[in-house]
């Protein structure tokens, strides 16, 4: 009864995801790097944030060398429209599950991933040719071809981007804010449970992501011993800031963006692991008690040997 009972919420929270195409980015390329190494494991995330979460990972992986990560393991955050908001636990999921889908096409057989209208309008060949870089399109035909699909959302330049990494190591998951005002218990819990059927890391900040970085700055045990339950709560305390964002903001001087990795928290990575470790930090705890366990996911990489 309790497995049927689990496999009806499963199924009702799926019926939510209803975005098709949301893999979606203005500049993916990654900078050139002296001697570069092809990374042999890469972790895939897909994040609820839209601006402080991609920035911190993305400066996470131009980092790798001076925070003491081995050059064969990355990490690489799954990249939405800047307009699109859905951050609901499911919506996170659902972007994961849309490279992953991709990711099973793999370049030769993409043209399938593509919506048969247009497969129809241009044909297999062109696009066939357009994905592999042969035969003789002109600018114009490019540009109209991409303009066209990215009408419907469908950023086809990204996904040739996520689709060259196919490395058997590489690991999938999401992150997301427990955030009490927003995101119900059950669909914390729901949300847990779907991922460990399906085999998806699950990064947890109760009650933000926010709190992750508030370590890097901040012995939270200490300072703010007597104000947790403000903590837990993150109540609005303006148009622009909760309770755990402003006190970021003010400590670090930055809003969600800007975060200035290499100043603010780059050299307190290793405190804010040892810190977060005295909070809750595993799935289950953190759907009621303060934590985070992204902590988790920084040492594995900065432990990663093959």
């Amino acid at each position: 009864m309790e497995r049927f009972r689990y496999l009806m919420m499963i199924s009702y929270w799926r019926t939510r995801m209803k975005n098709k195409y949301r893999l979606s980015s203005n500049a993916f390329e990654r900078e050139e790097e002296t001697d570069k190494v092809e990374p042999q494991k890469i972790f895939f995330l897909s994040v609820e944030g839209n601006a402080t979460e991609k920035e911190y990972f993305e400066a996470i992986s131009a980092n790798r060398k001076a925070l003491g990560i081995n050059a064969i393991v990355d990490i690489e955050v799954l990249n939405r429209r800047r307009k699109d908001t859905n951050s609901a636990p499911e919506h996170v999921v659902e972007l994961l599950e849309e490279y992953l889908r991709l990711r099973e096409y793999g370049r030769e057989s993409l043209v399938n991933d593509i919506p048969k209208n247009f497969v129809e309008k241009y044909g297999i060949e062109f696009i066939q040719n357009y994905l592999k870089g042969e035969g003789e399109i002109s600018r114009k035909q490019k540009n109209e071809f991409v303009t066209d699909l990215l009408k419907i959302g469908y950023d086809i330049n990204y996904r040739k981007y996520l689709d060259k990494y196919h490395n058997e190591l590489d690991e999938f998951g999401i992150l997301i804010d427990r955030d009490m005002q927003t995101h119900s218990e059950v669909d914390m819990t729901e949300c847990i449970k779907y991922c460990r059927d399906k085999g998806y890391a699950c990064y947890i900040a109760n009650p933000c992501f926010e709190f992750w970085l508030l370590l890097h700055l901040s012995d939270v045990k200490k300072e703010y011993r007597d104000r947790m339950l403000e903590l837990k709560e993150n109540r609005k305390v303006s148009d622009k800031h909760t309770f755990v964002s402003k006190e970021v903001s003010e400590k670090a001087h930055h809003g969600k963006s800007g975060i200035n990795f290499r100043k603010n928290y780059m050299p307190y990575i290793d405190i804010a692991i040892s810190r977060a470790k005295e909070f809750a930090s595993t799935e289950d705890e953190l759907v009621d008690n303060i934590g985070c366990n992204v902590w988790k996911l920084v040492e594995t990489m900065k432990n990663y040997k093959l």
